[in-house]
């Protein structure tokens, strides 16, 4: 009797001390990464603007399909990745993931064409 008393208080003892740890049961991890979403944003760069599908998304994956429209190279640079310079009727796409919510600036890099109006501000929620 007193052998099953000392085992379900050092079981007990076990489970207060994981608890305390911040020990998570593996179904409580899978939906942390369900939770994030993966996100698809078209974006086409016009002579002095980019275009974009959206200017919001839910922290996780956003996938930047990246078009140029205009006449003269462009590229897309956001949170440290830039698309190679595109000429006019190519593309590219950029993979970028975001686990905090906060505010993004992005540019065209090339020359001065953030002075023209190419930057803006990419929102995660």
């Amino acid at each position: 009797m007193k052998r099953k008393a000392l085992m379900i208080t050092g079981l007990c003892a076990l489970a207060v001390g994981l608890a305390q740890v911040g020990v998570r049961p593996a179904s409580a991890n899978a939906t942390h990464r369900a939770a994030m979403a993966t996100t698809i944003i078209r974006v086409e760069t016009h002579q002095s603007i980019f275009k974009m599908s959206a200017k919001t998304a839910p922290r996780g994956t956003v996938i930047f399909k990246v078009t140029n429209t205009a006449s003269y190279k462009h590229d897309f640079s956001i949170k440290g990745q830039t698309t190679r310079p595109l000429s006019q009727g190519q593309s590219q796409t950029l993979r970028v993931t975001f686990l905090r919510p906060g505010r993004y600036p992005y540019k065209d890099t090339i020359d001065h064409h953030a002075s023209w109006g190419l930057k803006g501000v990419f929102i995660i929620t």
